[in-house]
């Protein structure tokens, strides 16, 4: 029976993460998909900038930018042609990460770059067409018997843990027996994709156009697709919308002449999440997990970061670094972060699809006056941080790691590329670092941190806070030092040289580590 480090069940974007985070860490990983490639029909369109510092991180970057377009505004018009401004949104600035807030895409460009980065590597197998037919556990490991949808043939593999990301009908969720928690259905809506085969553009572009009479949006994916959504009306059946009456509804803006349609599914949006998304050495990911409705654009970004949050757990633990009790925090720290996603997507996205004409007036009516005042908009809901892995009491801890860009020896970049990744201390001084005892800094050492020092040329430090990113947000908050984690959430922060060698020491417990991982 063939060995592995860890078997990935699913091979979209989530599962194509996962697998890349963890090759790249040296794990042997073998991949199934049942699909013979990948998918090829794009559902995904958007990420904000913590999933593009992600796709930084794993070398996918920059070929995902070749296609992806920066998003600069998002309107909201209760026509789409010639209505009235109900909500406008600047989306041009500069996330936390270190790049643009919001991104627009076309999926399968996604896949690609990631499928790209893992051939790179010889410690991960991906087997297309072949579906999970069996999965089991004891104390030390997980089976996994699989088959060749071509041929038949079956094999077992065993692996030290499984990662299921095999969507929503999730076929390793049904096994384990994991029962889902539903919430609101949706309406069902009609998406339709297309391929430009000329360039096109629109008065109003990117954004929700709320008619009662027909609710819809219309958005670029990347810089050759569009995509197109209406909602069904009362009394429409899916089996309603032909190719014909697909034309029907695009007419307003394009002709067969201008694009090519590649799909136009009806979904229901809905909403649930897993009672359990981890089974003793079986974790669930992405829309295994969890489902939302598509308002907030962070469907497929929620599954990025959940394996994110749970690989570099899965690293420190295959490496002999941490204890497997560092697991235990992954569901407690993503599915509070996760329910605030839903709410938050549900509240985008009930006043988008109002039909009833009295009802929409109403939403007209105050949003037209909150564009003229701002403050009668309530606080829009905030998904809480994770903070389940974290200093307990730390006012910063699940807060996104700040990146801005730096310079070392004359090379200019954003930090995690000029600097280094992983675990990372970043403090404003010197003498913030020097206060680290030999027994903290052999740990930061063990486990592969970063520690830095960010200051202005002036300093003498060797990495230069170019646009004084760091210098800014560390005088807002009063601190001196900040613990991030390899997914971009603080640990925790420090208010002086003392508080450094607490703040390591508390990462040190939570992390378990036996004591023969680290050598002073």
């Amino acid at each position: 029976m063939d060995q592995y480090d860890v078997v990935v069940i699913g091979y979209g974007p989530c599962g194509q993460m996962a697998s890349l985070q963890l090759g790249q860490a040296g794990h042997r990983v073998i991949a199934l998909e049942r699909h013979p490639q990948l998918y090829g029909l794009s559902r995904a369109g958007h990420i904000d900038d913590e999933i593009m510092r992600t796709l930084d991180r794993v070398g996918a970057g920059e070929e995902f930018r070749e296609d992806a377009v920066a998003w600069e505004l998002y309107d909201m018009r209760n026509k789409a042609f010639g209505g009235d401004l109900l909500l406008s949104l600047d989306w041009s600035q500069v996330g936390p990460n270190g790049h643009r807030g919001h991104w627009i895409f076309y999926q399968n460009n996604l896949e690609l770059a990631l499928n790209h980065r893992i051939r790179e590597l010889d410690n991960v197998e991906v087997h297309m067409d072949h579906e999970v037919v069996a999965i089991d556990q004891d104390a030390d490991g997980v089976e996994v018997r699989y088959r060749n949808r071509n041929s038949g043939e079956e094999r077992t593999v065993r692996a030290q843990y499984a990662v299921a990301a095999d969507g929503a009908n999730s076929f390793v969720r049904e096994q384990l027996g994991i029962a889902i928690t539903p919430g609101h259905e949706g309406p069902f809506q009609l998406v339709i994709d297309t391929l430009q085969k000329r360039a096109v553009s629109f008065e109003f572009d990117n954004g929700q156009f709320a008619d009662p009479e027909r609710p819809g949006c219309l958005f670029q994916l990347g810089k050759t697709h569009r995509r197109w959504e209406f909602t069904l009306l009362p009394g429409e059946k899916p089996e309603d919308f032909t190719l014909t009456r697909v034309w029907e509804l695009l007419q307003p803006w394009v002709t067969p002449e201008d694009v090519e349609v590649l799909r136009y599914p009806v979904y229901q949006f809905r909403e649930f999440m897993a009672d359990e998304w981890r089974r003793d050495r079986i974790f669930l990911v992405g829309d295994s997990a969890h489902n939302t409705w598509p308002y907030a654009g962070e469907g497929m970004c929620n599954g990025m970061r959940d394996a994110s949050a749970l690989t570099w757990r899965l690293d420190l633990v295959l490496r002999g670094l941490a204890d497997s009790r560092v697991l235990d925090s992954y569901e407690d720290d993503r599915k509070p972060n996760m329910q605030g996603w839903i709410d938050l997507s549900r509240e985008i996205g009930l006043p988008c699809i109002i039909t009833d004409p009295e009802a929409a007036a109403q939403r007209d009516g105050f949003l037209k006056a909150a564009l003229a005042d701002p403050t009668l908009m309530p606080p829009p809901i905030i998904p809480p941080g994770p903070v389940a892995f974290s200093r307990k009491g730390d006012p910063l801890a699940g807060v996104p790691a700040i990146q801005g860009r730096v310079e070392v020896n004359h090379q200019r970049g954003l930090f995690d590329e000029v600097v280094g990744r992983g675990f990372q201390l970043i403090a404003t001084e010197q003498s913030v670092i020097d206060a680290l005892d030999e027994s903290n800094h052999a740990f930061l050492v063990s486990i592969g941190a970063t520690v830095a020092v960010v200051a202005e040329a002036s300093s003498g430090s060797p990495v230069v806070d170019v646009d004084g990113t760091y210098a800014t947000w560390f005088a807002e908050h009063g601190r001196v030092a900040v613990l991030a984690r390899p997914d971009f959430y603080l640990y925790g922060s420090a208010a002086d040289g003392d508080d450094v060698n607490a703040i390591v020491a508390d990462l040190r417990s939570s992390i378990d580590a036996p004591p023969e991982a680290v050598v002073a």
